[in-house]
């Protein structure tokens, strides 16, 4: 289909807007496309879970890794795996820091700790175990509140931390 003349001459009864002709000869021209390019952006993990969506993060210690979803949608529950490697029998505290608290709604712990409460804006959890322990995993389901980038920071210990962040589409 060629482009729009503006110098056709015009049908009997018809007020022809050549902006708008054009306007709908690009979106059929090129909607086709951009809906693929969106399909395959969803199904690749762009907008929640998926290959680009998916992340493992270790800090530099190697006392905490976490699994998480890079991007997610507002209003959507996500999940947060925290794993620590070879804990001994000491009492273990965890905190859940950065903007993690002021942004998301913690919907459900697992296992429930032993203690838990907030401190200077961080999520703290206390473990006390007294049977030594290989692999401890702790799940967070929580659900964002607001969008946009979300910067997450987790602590074992006083030990190094770890940040990783999160997109939150509206």
């Amino acid at each position: 289909m060629a482009k729009v003349k503006e110098s056709s001459p015009p049908l009997p009864g018809v007020k022809q807007n050549h902006t708008a002709l054009q306007f709908e000869y690009d979106a059929r021209r090129f909607g086709f496309v951009l809906l693929l390019l969106i399909i395959a952006a969803a199904l690749a993990g762009v907008f929640s879970g998926g290959y680009f969506s998916d992340a493992t993060k270790t800090n530099a210690a190697k006392s905490v890794q976490v699994k998480y979803q890079r991007f997610g949608r507002l209003q959507t529950p996500l999940e947060l795996k925290i794993t620590l490697p070879g804990q001994g029998t000491a009492p273990l505290t965890l905190r859940v820091g950065g903007e993690y608290m002021a942004r998301t709604q913690t919907d459900n712990i697992w296992p429930q700790p032993d203690e838990m409460h907030s401190e200077g804006g961080e999520l703290v959890l206390v473990y006390q175990e007294a049977k030594p322990r290989k692999d401890f995993n702790v799940w967070l389901y929580n659900t964002p509140d607001k969008p946009g980038k979300t910067v997450t920071t987790v602590t074992v210990n006083n030990q190094p931390g770890l940040s990783f962040w999160q997109f939150i589409y509206p």
